[in-house]
This record gives structure tokens, C-alpha cells and sequence, in this order.
């Protein structure tokens, strides 16, 4: 895995979320109350962007069928959702957000 530098704190308010454009993947980065989350932004059900569902706490809702996940963790918390999505580690330095992505 590599560090990515991908938005910088102010980008994002606390509760929103945003895709973030990969090479080969989307992201989503998500920012809570304790801090910064991000996963694949592809549903395991239904491969449609989490970040254009729904943010509410720590719980993305997919915007097709409505299955959710705990950003926090990946895991599905909510059917027709089964399979988690893939997370990855997030780190601040110096006002800005990276994620252990690799390309």
C-alpha cells in the first residue's frame, strides 16, 4: 500500500461525504464527528456510488435499493447489502487527508 494525498480537511464538512477519482477505482471519503473514513464507493450489491446515497452518523445508504453500510468498519448493516465494502486507513498531516490506496 501507498500514501495518496487526496483533499485537504476543509474540503469536506463533518457529516458529508465525497467521491474521490481513482485510476482503476472511486472512493468515498466520509467525515464523522471522530474524524475521517473512507471505503470503495461501488456497492456490493447493487455497483452503484455510495457517495451519491445518503449520510447519516456513521451509516451510508446505498441511493438504488437502500442497503447500508457502517462506514467505520465496511460491514453491511442493512439488507439487501451482504458483502462489506473494502475500507481504508486515513490519516491527517499537516491539514491534509491521505489514504493508504494502492494504485
Amino acid at each position: 500500500m501507498a500514501w495518496i494525498k487526496v483533499a485537504q480537511v476543509d474540503d469536506i464538512a463533518i457529516g458529508e461525504m465525497m467521491q474521490i477519482p481513482l485510476d482503476e477505482d472511486d472512493l468515498a471519503l466520509y467525515r464523522l464527528e471522530d474524524g475521517f473514513y473512507a471505503t470503495s464507493d461501488i456497492c456490493t450489491h447493487a455497483a452503484q456510488s455510495l457517495s451519491s446515497g445518503t449520510l447519516q452518523e456513521h451509516v451510508v445508504a446505498c441511493p438504488k435499493h437502500g442497503g447500508k453500510f457502517d462506514v467505520r468498519t465496511g460491514q453491511a448493516v442493512a439488507f439487501p447489502c451482504v458483502m462489506p465494502v473494502q475500507t481504508y486507513d486515513v490519516e491527517i498531516r499537516d491539514g491534509a487527508v491521505w489514504l493508504d490506496y494502492e494504485e
